[in-house]
């Protein structure tokens, strides 16, 4: 199966579906009380700086440069202990000013047209995304930096030497939810109010957290960060063919804009649990039997 020749404007359709999901994002998004941050997954480049950051740096040093860039507060993520991969291309927040902070605008349109990429070639797996949402919290920029950087430890019940799970790719984000499910992945979310990303619909996702009317001021209340429930081996086997799946799924919906045009995206829902399963269905049985 492969990308069909397309009649649909794909800048059009970026411009078109920036203007409505600005126009009309999640509810929770505009609520005031609450800090709201933009997740960054530098992995395959930094949206805002110009060349990648060299190597062994320190935190301090790290976050200097991303600060002057964005001219905002920054706060580092970190991988699991022991992966061979510089701390520099692990991710980071931005704490944004609120949701009339142009940078939301700037990321907003960065996610789709990431996602639209995604629409419009073979090669799915090589389009950076490097925006794995909008969250949030009550808590501070480095207590949400060190509790999302529980999440990024992958458990499973299954032996596997894999040790990362990429949840700022809002990809992998968005499988997670489907294969634990909401109440799961929100149990794991106790500094988080809720955590917003588009999905590979251009269409807005959103999370609740276990405290989503949580301030600063009750915010020692707060339960510590844990990581993710361990993944089963059933749960293991979908996750670990994550990229294929994504695959299946934007051949799937370059297929659906080959029978129609730009006007269809700005309509589309959420991806759905069934959409969800057919992707995976179709990735799982593309797998070698041993």
């Amino acid at each position: 199966m492969t990308h069909h020749a397309t009649s649909w404007d794909a800048d059009a359709c970026i411009d078109q579906l920036v203007a409505a999901r600005l126009a009309e994002p999640p509810a929770a998004l505009k609520m005031s009380g609450t800090a709201l941050y933009l997740l960054i997954d530098p992995f395959l480049g930094d949206p805002v700086l110009s060349a990648p950051l060299e190597e062994g740096l320190s935190d301090q040093a790290i976050n200097g440069t991303r600060e002057k860039a964005w001219q905002r507060p920054t706060f580092n993520l970190h991988f699991p202990s022991g992966l061979p991969i510089d701390t520099a291309l692990a991710p980071y927040l931005v704490e944004l000013t609120g949701v009339n902070d142009p940078w939301l605008d700037a990321s907003v349109q960065w996610a789709i047209q990431e996602t639209v990429q995604t629409w419009n070639t073979e090669e799915t797996s090589a389009v950076p995304h490097r925006v794995g949402g909008w969250l949030q919290s009550a808590a501070g920029g480095s207590a949400l930096a060190e509790h999302l950087t529980q999440l990024l430890r992958l458990r499973t019940q299954q032996p596997t030497q894999a040790r990362y799970l990429r949840l700022a790719d809002r990809r992998v984000l968005g499988l997670a939810t489907h294969v634990l499910g909401e109440p799961a992945m929100a149990a794991s979310l106790p500094l988080v109010q809720h955590w917003h990303w588009l999905d590979a619909h251009a269409a807005w996702v959103s999370l609740k957290g276990q405290h989503p009317t949580a301030h600063a001021d009750n915010q020692p209340s707060l339960s510590p960060a844990q990581p993710l429930l361990a993944f089963n081996t059933q749960e293991w086997k979908i996750m670990s063919h994550g990229p294929s799946i994504h695959h299946q799924m934007a051949l799937s919906i370059a297929d659906e804009l080959t029978r129609g045009d730009c006007a269809t995206p700005l309509h589309w829902q959420s991806i759905s649990s069934s959409q969800w399963q057919a992707s995976c269905e179709a990735a799982l049985a593309m797998t070698p039997r041993r």
